[in-house]
C-alpha cells in the first residue's frame, strides 16, 4: 500500500514538473535564442554583473565600489543598488555559461520559480489542487511581467515574482503548524528579497503586515511571534546591504534630486484595460502597457460576490477569511495607481518610489491568488480557468521582445558606464561629471617629477611618485567614505570639481597605497548580518536533528 501511494506522488510530481514547463515554455522560449534583446535594465543587468565580477576577484567583500564604471572614475554601484541577483549571477557564469547567458538564466528562473511557488502556496491557501494550478498559470501571464521581462527587462523584480509566493508559503504553514523549519525559511527568502529589490520588499512587507493583521482572527498569538522573529532574522541577515545604503543615502545625489516626477508616472483608469502594448519608456507615446487586464478585474468581482454571498456563519472560516483579507488588500492598493493618492506616496518610505505603476507587479501576484479561490468554489470552477485562457489569449502575443542583439560578452564587461539612469548614485561633491576615461590614473598637478602607477583594482591603487620638489598627486578615482591612505592617519582631500582624490606629497621617492575598506559603520552593518545568518544556521543544523529523530 505504502509503495501504491509512494508511486502515485512520483507521478503527480513528475506530471506536476510537465505542467510548469508547458505554463512557462511560451514565455521563456526568446530567452534560448543566440544573444539577447534590448530592455530598458536588462543589459544594463549584464554590465553590473561584470563588474561585481571584478569587485569578487580584487577581494572586495562585500562588493560596495565600482573602480571601472562612471568612465574608470568609480561608482559606489553596489553600496545602493540590490546586490542578491547578482551574486546568483556569480555562481552561475563559474559554471562557465558566460556573463549573458547567466543574466539570462536568471530571468528563465524567475519565471519557473514563480509558477512553482505560486502553485504550492495556492494549493495550501484554498486546500484545493485545482487552485494551485490555476494560480500558477495565471500568475506566469499577469500582463505587468511580460513588461518586465521584455520591457523593463528588471532583474530584481522578476526575482521577487518568485520570492512573493514562496515567503506567503513559508508564513502560512509557519501560522498552521508552528514548525521552525518553515521560519527559518522564512528568514533567508525574506532577507533574500530585501536584496533583490529594494522597492519590492517595501511593498510585501506592507502586504504582509496587513496580512498578519489579519490572520488575527484564527491564529494564536504565539505564531505571531514567531513570524516576527523569522522575519527579524531576515533583517538582519540582509543589514550589510540595506542599513549602509538607508544611513549613506545622504551622501549621493538621490538623496537631493529626484529620479523623475512622480505625478507623470500614475495611472488612468482606463489605462487598467485598454492601454497599448509599446517597448517605449513609460509615458511616452510608444510606452508600456498598465494593463491589469479583463480577466483578473472580473476575479476580483467573482471573489467579491462569493463572499457576499456566504452566510454569515460561514464567511469567518479560514479559507472565507484568508480571501476577505486579500480581496481587501487589493482594494486598498488599487487606488494607490491613480493620481487622487498622490499625498500617500509622500508617506515614509513611499516617498522613495517615484513610480505608482510599479504596484501592477504586487496586484497581479494578488489577483493570481484569488484566482485559485474562485477555482476552488464548485460552482465558479470552469469561469475561473476561462478567465485564464482569456488572459493567456491576450498576452501571450506579447510574450517577446522588440528584437534580438548578440553583442557578446566583451562588449558588457568593457561598457563603463554608470548604469544608473540619471547618474544618482554619484556622490554629491562631484560638481563635474566624467565624459570620458582619463589617461591615466595617477596624475602629477602640482610640482615637479615622475608618478606611476603600479597597481590598480576596485579596492587597492599602488602608485610611486619621484618627486623633484613637493607636490599633489591626482587620483582619478572618485573619493567615497572607505577610501584610506594604508599606512597613515592622513585623510584625503577630494574639494575639487571632479570629486576625485588628492594627495599631497613631499620631495624625494613615496610608495602610496589607497586601499578601499569598510567603514566602521559598515562592519558593525556585515557583524548584524554574520550574527544573524550564525542564529539561522544554528536553528537549522537543530532542526535537521529533530527531523532525523523524527
Amino acid at each position: 500500500m505504502k509503495i501504491f501511494y509512494r508511486s502515485k506522488q512520483v507521478y503527480f510530481y513528475i506530471l506536476l514538473c510537465i505542467f510548469f514547463l508547458i505554463i512557462t515554455t511560451p514565455v521563456i522560449l526568446p530567452f534560448f535564442y543566440k544573444g539577447y534583446f534590448p530592455t530598458h535594465d536588462g543589459e544594463w543587468a549584464v554590465i553590473r554583473l561584470t563588474d561585481m565580477y571584478r569587485e569578487l576577484k580584487d577581494k572586495q567583500i562585500p562588493p560596495r565600489f565600482s573602480g571601472n564604471l562612471n568612465f574608470g572614475y568609480g561608482y559606489p554601484l553596489f553600496n545602493f543598488t540590490y546586490p542578491f541577483p547578482y551574486y546568483a549571477g556569480i555562481v552561475i557564469y563559474l559554471l562557465h555559461f558566460g556573463f549573458v547567458n547567466s543574466i539570462k538564466i536568471l530571468f528563465i528562473s524567475s519565471v519557473l520559480f514563480s509558477a512553482v511557488s505560486m502553485f504550492f502556496v495556492s494549493k495550501t491557501l484554498w486546500n484545493s489542487t485545482l487552485a494551485g494550478f490555476i494560480s500558477s498559470t495565471a500568475y506566469v501571464y499577469v500582463p505587468y511581467r511580460m513588461v518586465d521581462l521584455f520591457v523593463r527587462g528588471s532583474l530584481g523584480e522578476s526575482l521577487s515574482f518568485a520570492l512573493f509566493p514562496a515567503i506567503l508559503f513559508c508564513v502560512i504553514k509557519l501560522l498552521r503548524t508552528g514548525k521552525d523549519i518553515y521560519g527559518i525559511f522564512l528568514a533567508i527568502l525574506y532577507g533574500i528579497l530585501v536584496q533583490t529589490h529594494n522597492i519590492m520588499a517595501i511593498f510585501f512587507s506592507i502586504f504582509l503586515l496587513l496580512f498578519i493583521l489579519g490572520s488575527l482572527f484564527y491564529i494564536r498569538y504565539k505564531s505571531i511571534k514567531k513570524i516576527v522573529f523569522f522575519l527579524l532574522l531576515g533583517v538582519g541577515a540582509s543589514a550589510f546591504f540595506w542599513l549602509p545604503a538607508l544611513v549613506e543615502k545622504k551622501h549621493i545625489l538621490l538623496s537631493y534630486v529626484p529620479i523623475t516626477d512622480r505625478s507623470l508616472y500614475f495611472v488612468t483608469f482606463s489605462q487598467l484595460f485598454f492601454s497599448k502594448w509599446g517597448y517605449g519608456a513609460p509615458a511616452s507615446s510608444d510606452g508600456f502597457t498598465y494593463q491589469i487586464g479583463i480577466p483578473f478585474v472580473l476575479i476580483l468581482l467573482i471573489t467579491l460576490i462569493v463572499l457576499i454571498s456566504k452566510k454569515r456563519s460561514t464567511i469567518f472560516n479560514t479559507v472565507n477569511t484568508q480571501a476577505l483579507v486579500l480581496v481587501g488588500i487589493t482594494i486598498l492598493f488599487f487606488p494607490l495607481l491613480f493620481k487622487e493618492s498622490e499625498i500617500v506616496w509622500r508617506l515614509p518610505f513611499l516617498s522613495e518610489i517615484n513610480y505608482p505603476w510599479i504596484l501592477l507587479g504586487m496586484l497581479g501576484f494578488l489577483l493570481s491568488l484569488l484566482s485559485g479561490f474562485v477555482a476552488a468554489k464548485p460552482f465558479w470552477r470552469f469561469v475561473a480557468v476561462c478567465c485564464v485562457l482569456v488572459n493567456i489569449f491576450l498576452v501571450l502575443p506579447h510574450a517577446k521582445p522588440q528584437y534580438f542583439v548578440d553583442r557578446g560578452d566583451t562588449y558588457y564587461m568593457t561598457n563603463d558606464a554608470t548604469t544608473t539612469s540619471s547618474n544618482e548614485l554619484m556622490p554629491i561633491w562631484v560638481k563635474k561629471f566624467p565624459l570620458r576615461r582619463p589617461e591615466n590614473k595617477a596624475v602629477l598637478i602640482k610640482g615637479r617629477g615622475l608618478v606611476e602607477t603600479e597597481k590598480l583594482s576596485s579596492r587597492r591603487i599602488t602608485f610611486t611618485a619621484n618627486l623633484q620638489t613637493d607636490g599633489v598627486v591626482r587620483i582619478n578615482t572618485i573619493y567615497y567614505p572607505g577610501w584610506i591612505l594604508e599606512g597613515s592617519k592622513r585623510s584625503i582631500a577630494y574639494d575639487n570639481p571632479q570629486g576625485v582624490m588628492e594627495i599631497p606629497l613631499s620631495k624625494g621617492m613615496n610608495k602610496i597605497s589607497l586601499v578601499f575598506k569598510e567603514t566602521l559603520f559598515r562592519s558593525v552593518c556585515d557583524l548584524l548580518s554574520l550574527f544573524s545568518l550564525f542564529i539561522i544556521a544554528v536553528l537549522f543544523v537543530k532542526q535537521i536533528k529533530v527531523l532525523k529523530v523524527n
